[in-house]
């Protein structure tokens, strides 16, 4: 394999099995993440186990009578709040869920991150006011977070707003403590973002030097055509491609947007020693650190699909 290629894919999938379209029950989830963490030949590639936090004790019942229990590792997704009050009250129900957990299974680094998603239409200035009090949170429970926000008519000054709140957090707590996720798709055409909004999220995580991550929509590493829906969907090519590579260079939205949008797998060239997207490139140390700082994972309902994929595009061996 590439020497490139190795960074830019390691532990880029979280497994999101219960979720559509997939929906697998809990059980079954468990049980293909665990068999892929310990036996397939691209297992350096698989994440987190991503589950609901309101589900993490039934996931406690399962896993610890797994014989593959060692290999489990959860991002557990927070609940949906209507309101700003309601957030904070749900955030400390799932931290104590978290915390739980953990206890039952005897150390804290098997729950390491959490997914929120922000109340849709809510006083995002208020929001940016109390980052502080999340991220306080956040450092007690020795937790990583990612901030989902609702797409609406007000999502660009949203985004931007609090991807420089969360900024501006470095100066008191730990760097990348908390970041931003964005929804690439979905069982709808609404749910999928335009490329312009994509390289805006992107860009805005870069100015403020954020970490990201994505989910849905991205099961594909080329961006293909949905018959039913009528669109193109995202590949994890295009949008960590980009990512990694605004991390590294001084790219404008327009660059980003042209990135998202190439159909041609070919286009994207890892090399032994860097990462190239026509003219533009980065180091393999510069994929490295883009994607420890900047550019985390995506949530996909399949990992095989993306193995298979990246096996018949040469970019995986067919063998490990």
């Amino acid at each position: 394999m590439k020497s490139s290629a190795r960074p830019f894919l390691d532990q880029l999938i979280d497994y999101a099995g219960l979720f559509p379209p997939a929906k697998l029950s809990l059980e079954d989830a468990l049980r293909i993440y665990l068999h892929e963490r310990k036996t397939s030949a691209h297992r350096w590639m698989l994440g987190r186990f991503v589950c609901p936090t309101a589900r993490l004790q039934e996931l406690s019942t399962l896993a610890r009578s797994h014989e593959d229990a060692s290999f489990l590792s959860v991002t557990a997704l927070g609940r949906p709040a209507p309101d700003l009050s309601e957030f904070f009250a749900n955030l400390e129900t799932d931290l104590m869920a978290i915390e739980s957990f953990r206890r039952g299974w005897g150390t804290d680094s098997v729950v390491d991150t959490i997914e929120v998603p922000l109340p849709k239409g809510g006083d995002v200035d208020a929001f940016v006011y109390w980052l502080g009090y999340a991220a306080k949170h956040m450092v007690q429970a020795k937790l990583r977070g990612f901030l989902e926000i609702a797409r609406s008519a007000q999502w660009h000054d949203d985004t931007k707003k609090i991807a420089q709140g969360l900024g501006s957090l470095y100066d008191t707590w730990d760097q990348g403590l908390l970041g931003l996720k964005l929804r690439c798709g979905g069982l709808s055409a609404e749910a999928f973002p335009t490329n312009e909004q994509v390289a805006f999220f992107i860009a805005r995580c870069n100015d403020a030097k954020i970490p990201w991550k994505a989910t849905a929509g991205l099961h594909h590493p080329r961006r293909h055509w949905d018959q039913a829906l009528q669109l193109w969907h995202y590949g994890f090519l295009n949008v960590f491609g980009a990512g990694v590579l605004a991390w590294s260079n001084a790219l404008t939205e327009a660059d980003l947007v042209e990135i998202l949008s190439d159909r041609d797998a070919q286009h994207f060239q890892f090399e032994p020693d860097r990462f190239a997207w026509k003219d533009w490139s980065c180091t393999a140390a510069q994929v490295i650190l883009a994607r420890s700082a900047f550019a985390k994972s995506f949530g996909s309902c399949s990992f095989e699909e993306p193995c298979q994929d990246l096996v018949a595009l040469g970019l995986l061996p067919t063998f490990g």
